[in-house]
């Protein structure tokens, strides 16, 4: 990661973070093409809001590699709000609690304090019994399910994996069929979902 030849002063960083996430949250960051996040990567660096702000501090290849290894790095986990650039984003996808008991029914209760990252995923518990759930999009299936077989070796309940998709996008069938294959073949169990960016309350 560049540094800049004067500090940051951290309202200038954390106005700029801010900008840059309201930004993000009008597209399916996640999913765009290499070719389109370059595209707003010089968008960005020409910004009044942004470039111009940071220009002070870093020259322009200085910034892209600022916004990619920084605030773009982390958006993944603060629009699950959920990390440190959290505090950042002014929405947030549809957590946990809503959509797991949708899939294993109301009485599972997510456990307090038992979200963590890499990939997301935390306990609910019925109150007789806990699960491990995972969660995130269809390209980190095989994450997902080492994380989940990995787990199952030392549980005595099925792992489930959740696989999800902004509310605008098609389950592609096909790709939906083979992680079921897979998923059953490994003894655990898989969910799709659609998740939605909701404003933080």
């Amino acid at each position: 990661m560049p540094r800049p030849e004067i500090p940051v002063p951290k309202e200038v960083r954390d106005a700029v973070i801010e900008e840059i996430y309201r930004q993000v949250e009008q597209v399916d960051w996640e999913d765009l093409s290499d070719r389109d996040k370059s595209a707003h990567y010089a968008r960005w660096v020409a910004d009044a809001n942004i470039g111009d702000v940071l220009a002070d501090y870093y020259t322009a290849d200085g910034m892209r590699v600022w916004l990619k290894d920084t605030p773009l790095k982390e958006y993944a986990r603060a629009v699950e709000d959920f990390g440190p650039f959290a505090k950042y984003t002014k929405k947030r996808l549809t957590p946990a609690t809503e959509f797991v008991p949708s899939i294993l029914g109301s009485e599972w209760k997510q456990v307090p304090g038992s979200i963590r990252e890499k990939p997301m995923h935390c306990l609910f518990s019925n109150g007789a019994q806990a699960r491990y759930v995972c969660w995130g999009k269809p390209r980190s299936f095989s994450i997902l399910l080492w994380a989940a077989v990995n787990n199952a070796i030392n549980s005595s309940t099925r792992p489930l994996i959740v696989v999800f998709l902004r509310a605008e996008k098609p389950i592609d069938e096909d790709q939906r069929i083979l992680h079921e294959k897979i998923a059953a073949h490994c003894s655990l169990d898989i969910a799709y979902v659609h998740r939605r960016l909701e404003e933080k309350r």
